[in-house]
């Protein structure tokens, strides 16, 4: 029901054919429609899953999470196979021995609420191996996530879903996942559940020649030192 309809319904039965009245709120309703438009959105639209520009960037200065994100697009220059982002001869030219190959990004509203809820959930976690889990299923949405301690504060992960290129770049500027101050994660992998090579008694695995073996890669920032 907009301003207009509610303004008609409240009136007396004895008013409400008055052509006078019908004129005077249909003239003001437009303006009233606006003003209760705008408090609904200041009352509706200043949270992560409904917010927009700069209501989520006021979200992210709460919780320390900038929607700029350095370091998370490739920039494309001549290279070889296997290389993130690279084309052949003729296609894009050498990179200078000093020149970055990443660049940074801003992220779209619909990108920024899902960084930002992880960063709403790491800050508010007790840290339990079972909260770095769903922070690693919510983060690469996956239902699989295996998680490995392998002592002296070090963890390894397992993400049982492959991950595309840019995903993983930005797996690497970000550190979003939950885990206890001075505890690092040494490596993570990325696998199809559904195919991957494995050994006896390991779930999803399969044998030699029937599948690949699952691929990892390195994340400098989501842990206490460097990865090994």
């Amino acid at each position: 029901m907009n301003r207009y309809e509610s303004m008609m319904n409240h009136l007396l039965v004895q008013f409400s054919n008055t052509k006078v009245l019908q004129a005077i709120f249909c003239a003001i309703s437009d303006e009233l429609q606006l003003l209760d438009d705008t408090f609904n959105n200041l009352k509706e639209k200043r949270w992560i899953d409904t917010g927009e520009g700069v209501q989520l960037d006021g979200i992210g200065e709460i919780v320390d999470q900038n929607r700029l994100i350095n370091n998370a697009i490739t920039i494309n220059f001549f290279g070889f196979e296997n290389q993130i982002n690279t084309t052949g001869f003729n296609q894009a030219r050498f990179r200078e021995y000093s020149e970055p190959y990443l660049s940074s990004t801003s992220l779209s509203d619909e990108e920024y609420r899902l960084i930002l809820w992880a960063k709403v959930n790491k800050n508010n976690s007790l840290c339990y191996m079972n909260d770095t889990i769903k922070s690693i299923q919510f983060i690469f949405k996956t239902d699989i996530a295996i998680v490995q301690d392998i002592y002296n504060a070090k963890f390894i992960v397992g993400i049982g879903r492959k991950l595309t290129k840019n995903e993983i770049l930005f797996a690497n500027a970000l550190d979003l996942i939950v885990r206890p101050a001075g505890v690092s994660c040494q490596s993570m992998t990325h696998f199809d559940k559904d195919n991957v090579f494995g050994f006896y008694n390991q779930k999803f695995a399969k044998g030699f020649g029937q599948a690949p073996l699952s691929e990892i890669f390195s994340n400098n920032l989501i842990k206490k030192g460097y990865v090994v």
